[in-house]
């Protein structure tokens, strides 16, 4: 039997003809080469003497070979079949990812990791906006501002130009 050829009796409505280890196989290895074409802009340093790029090369490099073994996993043995109605989190969730990027220097940390939660959390059929979940996605935020910026002293700000731009 072909790796990718389906029996009949596992056919469902509703299915694409793609299998989920092709399409996240493929994410991993296009996340990684971007990755590393952006690190290779970076000096790169030695073993002992690491520089600026080394560390985002190393994991790029990772990630596309995790990319390509969950690739060869799916041709070797049958995997499940991507279901149509799988794609909407997936989407959901991609576009938190992107809209967390775009605002990171808008909002600053805390608010954009404050929008990436709430969005990303429409993905779930159990979603429902609630105070509770409000106050701990809020408080997760600050956490993480103050974990990331303040104590490990990464370059993104607490308070993003709009914000800067109303005084605050």
């Amino acid at each position: 039997m072909l790796p990718f050829h389906e029996p009949a009796n596992q056919r469902r409505q509703g299915s694409v003809n793609i299998r989920q280890d092709t399409i996240l196989g493929s994410f991993f290895i296009i996340i990684g080469v971007t990755a590393f074409l952006m690190a290779l802009q970076y000096p790169f340093g030695t073993t002992s003497r690491m520089g600026p790029g080394y560390f985002p090369v190393l994991i790029s490099v990772l990630l596309s070979f995790t990319g390509l073994a969950i690739l060869v996993r799916g041709r070797i043995r049958e995997t499940a079949l991507l279901e149509a109605g799988r794609l909407k989190p997936l989407a959901i969730v991609l576009v938190a990812v992107v809209i967390f990027g775009f605002f990171i220097d808008k909002l600053g940390m805390p608010l954009s990791i404050f929008a990436l939660l709430l969005v990303a959390a429409t993905a779930s059929v159990k979603f429902a906006l609630s105070w509770k979940a409000t106050v701990g996605a809020a408080a997760f935020s600050a956490l993480c501002g103050l974990i990331f910026v303040r104590l490990l002293g990464l370059p993104i700000p607490m308070i993003g130009t709009w914000l800067q731009a109303f005084g605050l």
